[in-house]
């Protein structure tokens, strides 16, 4: 187990509360779990177990319905990207998954959406048991000839699987694809239109203007990333950039990063540029911007109890 494994401090299932602007956290909203009585976390670093797998909630309950959210809370040094599995469990069986690439940012809470793909049940190929990796030794399936004459003149079309599987591609749902599937076959080399991993369903990055890219390891990325733009962003030029037509909040001064626009060190709404309350002499961030109490800001005096006094 890898040394990271301490840093996981908390696993939260539907959790409302933003977290802190020193915490370090991923906020997940999951799609496709429906049916589902829970949801199954791993996280993994240079190939090795980093934490999990986490099962939430712990004892199941009532099927899914609709958007699930999960946060995870680190206390591990952060911008250093991992692989994110999850699980859509029902009676313990996964019924869905999901395999991601995260990056954890200090001091913010970095939101990700993940299409949870059904995990296929298709059977093995020649209606059964698999050919093993051996020639089907001459004889036809299920070792007895049709009526005499084997199945289309031999197994598998006329020529004997020869240990590999069919035309040398894997068959749908497949545990030897290590790409992903697109139409139920998986594809030779991922890209920012079909993108995944380990079997599971392609999904493409660009629909939402957030990636441009798929990794090495199957996840979607808004250039070198890592991972794609947060929520209220877009990708552009291989970069996230945050400005009226993509953000409901407010837009940090660098103008990259969405942030909701109700704290107080960053309150502002329709993408305009996250503004310090405090800096104007007021208590509070309201949806129409920062107020001393339901007043405007204070100017030259100061803000105290919702009062702008000498």
């Amino acid at each position: 187990m890898s040394r990271f494994t301490r840093g996981l401090l908390a696993l939260l299932l539907a959790c409302t509360v933003s977290c802190g602007d020193d915490g370090t956290s991923l906020f997940l909203r999951v799609e496709g779990a429906d049916s589902a009585t829970q949801l199954e976390v791993r996280g993994l670093r240079e190939g090795e177990p980093w934490f999990g797998p986490e099962r939430r909630p712990e004892q199941e309950g009532t099927p899914f319905s609709g958007e699930q959210t999960l946060r995870l809370r680190f206390n591990a040094p952060p911008d250093v990207p991992f692989q994110l599995e999850v699980d859509a469990l029902a009676n313990g069986v996964p019924i869905a998954r999901v395999v991601t690439e995260a990056v954890p940012r200090k001091g913010r809470e970095v939101e990700l959406r993940l299409q949870l793909s059904p995990v296929s049940e298709e059977p093995p190929p020649d209606g059964g048991t698999p050919d093993g990796g051996s020639p089907d030794g001459g004889e036809p399936d299920a070792g007895e000839s049709d009526a005499g004459e084997p199945d289309g003149g031999g197994p598998d079309g006329g020529e004997p699987d020869a240990g590999s599987p069919d035309s040398g591609t894997p068959d749908a749902g497949s545990a030897g694809c290590t790409t992903c599937l697109l139409n139920g076959a998986c594809v030779a080399q991922t890209s920012a239109v079909a993108c995944g991993g380990s079997g599971v369903a392609c999904v493409d990055c660009t629909t939402d203007g957030r990636a441009t890219v798929c990794t090495a390891g199957g996840a979607c990325s808004c250039g070198t990333r890592g991972t794609p733009c947060g929520a209220g962003e877009r990708c552009e030029g291989n970069a996230c950039v945050c400005d009226p037509d993509t953000c409901a909040g407010c837009c940090d001064t660098d103008g990259t990063d969405c942030r909701t626009g109700s704290a107080m060190n960053a309150c502002g709404t329709q993408g305009v540029t996250c503004v310090d309350c405090s800096q104007l002499r007021a208590d509070n961030c309201s949806p129409t911007g920062c107020r001393c109490g339901t007043s405007a800001p204070c100017g030259l005096l100061t803000c105290r109890s919702g009062q702008c006094t000498l």
